[in-house]
């Protein structure tokens, strides 16, 4: 399970930045991710020393990763807020180490840790950030059912009441505008329905 949950992490970065940084994932689950990166000339600021910026992306990948995990189905997230703290410089031709730890898992937002140390246990650098879970796009379906949730059952009769009174309106707007005589009457028809089906759930007068 956790190395199918590695390759997971690890397709999800071929062609997009952190596959072309080369984040390479280690362990990954719900309240920990550990990746690499080699340090490559290439991502260097001055010669032989890795460019801060790319320890930030290194460390706000796992983060954002380390979120994906704990989201619900369809959910998003993205980085609100990112703090770093650098004590070490990142030489080239070694490989640094990512260990991104949860240190809040909400509903909301969650905060991670990003401790970056060298091959040999050395401190780089402590990122921490803060993602914002972004809820699941609904369905137009799901936005309408979501007006009825957890009204009394009289409250939902009034809404949906309301609703079927638009529509009856927009049957007639769309009779006034209609050429053919009987789509006209096909429309008016419709709009007596939908004002029947408002008299019904309006009970009685």
């Amino acid at each position: 399970m956790a190395d199918d949950l590695i390759a997971t992490l690890q397709r999800m970065t071929d062609g997009l930045f952190a596959g072309a940084l080369g984040v390479r994932f280690l362990e990954a689950g719900p309240e920990r991710v550990v990746a690499e990166l080699d340090v490559r000339d290439e991502l260097c600021t001055t010669p032989g020393i890795l460019h801060g910026g790319a320890i930030m992306a290194f460390a706000d990948t796992l983060g954002g990763h380390a979120t994906g995990i704990n989201l619900p189905q369809g959910a998003g997230t993205t980085t609100v807020e990112s703090k770093t703290n650098f004590f070490a410089p990142a030489r080239t031709g070694t490989t640094i180490r990512g260990e991104c730890i949860a240190l809040h898992r909400g509903k909301r937002t969650m905060v991670w840790q990003t401790r970056v140390t060298s091959p040999e246990g050395r401190l780089i650098a402590i990122i921490t950030q803060t993602q914002i879970v972004l809820e699941p796009q609904r369905t137009e379906e799901q936005q309408l059912a979501a007006l009825f949730a957890g009204k009394p059952i009289e409250e939902q009769h009034a809404l949906l009441a309301r609703l079927e009174r638009s529509g009856a309106a927009l049957y007639r707007a769309f009779a006034e505008q209609e050429g053919d005589a009987s789509a006209r009457a096909e429309l008016l028809a419709a709009a007596e329905r939908e004002e029947e089906n408002a008299r019904l759930l309006e009970g009685p007068a």
